[in-house]
């Protein structure tokens, strides 16, 4: 694989281009680097939330597409995933699942080998993010890796598998671009 020109934002000055001046290697450098600076950095979010108390829920898990259904309008890669819990139950661990369906399939299945969770030993307002290690979480992994390839038409949704005691407000953030 070739090596990635550095992301830098450079600006390019009147000099550089003005008329008669020959295109230097230093200006191409600043060109490609802010357009990988760009390329790295332009993104979207997908946010699922689970607002209000749902730790009462007890006995009903899990809850598929509990915020409901997204839809990738582009092929696309998810490069991070967030996951939140503000206020942590008493006992039991808080389980969320993101599923995705490719269009007119039948079976949604789950983004994650390791799927995020959070206990009532994680400390209030906490977040974290795919790689972080603490009390109290685990940190999802995406099947196969960073980045999780998503094509034009995919459905995604988030599953609440299990919940704490008196648990309230949690979620997942998806961060994808195009690919």
């Amino acid at each position: 694989m070739a090596t990635l020109i550095s992301d830098l934002k450079k600006f390019i000055t009147v000099t550089e281009v003005n008329a008669g001046a020959a295109v230097s290697q230093s200006t191409w450098r600043k060109i490609s680097g802010m357009i990988n600076f760009i390329g790295h950095r332009t993104h979207q979010e997908k946010n699922f939330q689970v607002n209000g108390s749902y730790g009462m829920l007890q006995g009903l898990y899990p809850i598929n597409a509990i915020d409901g259904l997204a839809f990738f309008e582009f092929d696309a890669e998810i490069f991070n995933v967030w996951v939140y819990g503000i206020v942590q139950g008493s006992s039991g661990i808080t389980e969320l699942d993101l599923k995705i369906k490719p269009k007119l399939s039948g079976t949604f299945t789950s983004i994650f080998s390791t799927t995020p969770k959070i206990a009532p030993s994680a400390a209030p307002d906490t977040f974290f993010e795919i790689g972080d290690v603490g009390t109290g979480i685990t940190a999802p992994v995406l099947n196969g890796g960073v980045p999780y390839i998503v094509n034009k038409g995919d459905a995604i949704r988030l599953d609440l598998i299990s919940a704490m005691v008196n648990a309230e407000h949690c979620g997942v953030v998806i961060h994808y671009r195009p690919r």
